[in-house]
C-alpha cells in the first residue's frame, strides 16, 4: 500500500525518525513533517513538486526563517545501497569531483548534490538518492505487474525509443506483457512541465482548481469513452491508468495526471 499525499506509511514512519541532525546544516534538529509548497532538496539539489513529509529547518531570526529542506532519501548516514535488478551496490557521496558532469542512470537528470555512485572500470554509475530508492516491481489494482528495468526492448509509449534509448539514460517501467512501457526520465519531465504550467496557471486566476503539487483527477466521462469493440481506446485507456500509476511509483504519492492530457501525449510520440 502507498501513502496519501502529505504521508507515510507505518512501516516507514518506522524508517524516518522525527527529527534528524545534518552536521552540514548549521541549524539542528530537522523535523519530519509534510511540505508546505515544492522546494529544492538541499542535499541531491533536485526540485520537489509533491508535498509528501520531508525534513525541514524550522530555525527562524529577526528576518526570515530557514528554507531547508530535506528528502527523507537523502541520508548522509546511509553508506551504501545494494540494487537488486542490476545487481549493483552504490555508494553514498556527499561532494561530487569539481568539474566533473554526472548524469542519474535512473532519470537521465544532471547530478548536482548529493548522490550514490558505482565505480566501475569504464563505466560509472551516479543516481539520485529518491532515483536509488525506486520500487523494483509493483502490481496495480487490476493485476498488471510492472518492473524497473535498465533495459527493454519494448517501446516508450511516451517519446516512442526502446527502454535503452540511445537520446539519454534513463531506466524504464515496463509491463510483465511488454505492451506499456514508459522511461523514468520521460514521466518526471512531463509531470514536472506540466505541474509547473497549473502552477502558473493557478497564480494568474482566481477561479478554484488545484494547489501547487496536487494534480487533477480524470472525471469519469473526460474526452474519451470506452466503448464495446473499440481495442484501440481500451489499449489507450489502460496506457493512461499504467502512466498514472507510474508516476505514483516515481513520485511516491497519488497524482494523476488529467488522461485527455496523457491521451495527447501518447498521440504526440
Amino acid at each position: 500500500m502507498f501513502a496519501g499525499a502529505g504521508e507515510l506509511s507505518s512501516t516507514e514512519m518506522e524508517l524516518y525518525p522525527r527529527q534528524k541532525v545534518i552536521n552540514s546544516h548549521p541549524h539542528s534538529p530537522l523535523i519530519l513533517k509534510p511540505a508546505q509548497k515544492p522546494y529544492h532538496c538541499g542535499g541531491c539539489k533536485e526540485y520537489e513538486i509533491d508535498l509528501r513529509q520531508c525534513y525541514q529547518c524550522e530555525h527562524k531570526d529577526v528576518h526570515q526563517k530557514c528554507d531547508f529542506h530535506l528528502h527523507v532519501e537523502c541520508d548522509p548516514s546511509s553508506q551504501s545501497i545494494w540494487l537488486q535488478f542490476i545487481n549493483c551496490t552504490f555508494t553514498f557521496q556527499q561532494e561530487a569531483p569539481r568539474g566533473k558532469k554526472m548524469v542519474c542512470d535512473g532519470c537521465g537528470k544532471d547530478v548536482r548534490g548529493w548522490f550514490y555512485q558505482y565505480l566501475s572500470r569504464g563505466n560509472p554509475r551516479y543516481l539520485h538518492p529518491c532515483c536509488a530508492k525506486l520500487p523494483f516491481k509493483r502490481t496495480d489494482k487490476g493485476g498488471m505487474v510492472l518492473d524497473l528495468k535498465e533495459k527493454t526492448s519494448s517501446v516508450c509509449l511516451i517519446c516512442g525509443n526502446e527502454g535503452n534509448s540511445k537520446d539519454f539514460r534513463s531506466w524504464v517501467y515496463v509491463s510483465r506483457c511488454g505492451n506499456y512501457c514508459y522511461h523514468v526520465a520521460c514521466v518526471k519531465g512531463k509531470v514536472e512541465r506540466w505541474n509547473k504550467e497549473e502552477a502558473s496557471n493557478q497564480q494568474q486566476s482566481s477561479g478554484a482548481g488545484t494547489s501547487s503539487g496536487a494534480l487533477v483527477r480524470r472525471a469519469p466521462n473526460q474526452e474519451i469513452k470506452t466503448r464495446r469493440g473499440e481495442k484501440a481506446l481500451e489499449y489507450l485507456e489502460m496506457a493512461v491508468d499504467i502512466f498514472n500509476f507510474v508516476v505514483l511509483l516515481i513520485f511516491g504519492i497519488s497524482i494523476p495526471v488529467p488522461f485527455g492530457l496523457v491521451i495527447k501525449w501518447l498521440k504526440r510520440k
